[in-house]
């Protein structure tokens, strides 16, 4: 009997001081919500998967599960059509006060990225108020004072990048600063990468950093110099394109999107380029990250596309794309009749000139 109280005792302690482990619980108590599903949903693959659901009433709910390192999931509250981020990480996580804009406590990475955040917040309002000024001086024909606000706006984007590089490279050993590499990737070229990279060192286990050594992996496999990667799409009548089939031409890779303004107003560019150079080699391989077929062939036939489209209709999540390491569009990689990269993101008169200087 004194042996089995014994080993009792013993397991009792060992409980009291084992901590949460992987254990988390997401308590919310909020004063103006609707009564209504809420769901707890993460990014995979670019996507929002749902998770977990509840029921809430009188403004309450809980979540319980496990997590073995602090990842940004999502909270939406279907009645209220209200979506919150935050950090999850085992403990207890609070939602308190207004649907609109909760208090979350009880996680330290959420925290962190708060403060992040209020700092972004309070750059987007030295943007808006440039914006303001820059509607009236619109209306007024002031093109003096437009010019003035573009270089103020200037530098306030120069300011917001700088910050969010130094920002993310100061939380050495929180999650919070590789997520935010990760989320303006469209920001940073390899190097900078590299550089963040060794800055989060070896010790910093995190989703985020598997997602950063994937992107430089990928970044290098297409700098300058490289052999383009292979791949195959379907076309516009479903009948599989291969790069390879362009081989012995110069070929633009061009990625763009119906729904993309930027990739619209560069087309007539790319169309110039191609009429002008075309019979002397040039062509034009264009792999779109559209979703809607229609959508994608209404935009084809508006801008004049002639040459070779394709596309797996799968959004940010084209396979080709993501072999490419594109994290904005539009973007593009010139390739030579061997198959090599020898330039990429040639825009506007970048891309007449790159031509020019190849066959004149």
């Amino acid at each position: 009997m004194k042996n089995i109280l014994w080993i009792a005792l013993i397991a009792i302690t060992f409980v009291a001081c084992s901590g949460p482990g992987n254990h988390y619980e997401i308590s919310g108590k909020l004063d103006n919500a609707t009564p209504g599903k809420v769901v707890l949903s993460q990014v995979i693959d670019n996507q929002l998967v749902p998770v977990d659901s509840v029921q809430m009433t009188d403004g309450n709910f809980t979540f319980t599960g496990e997590i073995d390192q602090p990842e940004v999931y999502y909270i939406t509250f279907e009645a209220d059509e209200r979506m919150h981020r935050f950090f999850l990480e085992p403990g207890v996580i609070e939602f308190k006060g207004s649907i609109d804009g909760p208090i979350i406590t009880g996680s330290m990475t959420q925290k962190i990225y708060e403060d992040f955040n209020q700092n972004m917040t309070r750059l987007e309002a030295d943007r808006q108020k440039l914006f303001e000024e820059f509607s009236v001086a619109m209306d007024n024909g002031d093109t003096l004072q437009l010019d003035a606000i573009r270089t103020k706006a200037e530098r306030i984007d120069q300011t917001q990048d700088e910050f969010v590089k130094d920002y993310a490279l100061s939380q050495k050993t929180s999650v919070v600063g590789p997520y935010i590499v990760v989320s303006n990737m469209y920001k940073y070229n390899l190097d900078d990468l590299k550089t963040a990279r060794e800055a989060f060192g070896t010790t910093l286990d995190s989703k985020y950093i598997k997602i950063l050594d994937e992107q430089i992996q990928k970044l290098g496999s297409v700098e300058i110099g490289q052999p383009a990667p292979v791949f195959v799409q379907n076309d516009t009548a479903g009948k599989p394109v291969s790069l390879e089939d362009f081989r012995g031409q110069y070929v633009l890779i061009d990625f763009w999107a119906s729904w993309c303004g930027p990739c619209r107003q560069e087309n007539p560019n790319v169309v110039e380029a191609w009429q002008k150079y075309h019979d002397q080699g040039f062509t034009v391989f264009g792999v779109s990250l559209d979703q809607k077929k229609q959508s994608w062939l209404d935009a084809i036939a508006a801008d004049s596309l002639t040459w070779t489209q394709v596309s797996d209709l799968q959004y940010w999540n084209n396979k080709a794309s993501n072999m490419y390491a594109v994290s904005s569009i539009p973007a593009n990689f010139l390739i030579d009749p061997q198959g090599v990269i020898i330039a990429k993101d040639l825009r506007g008169e970048n891309l007449q000139n790159k031509l020019d200087e190849i066959f004149n």
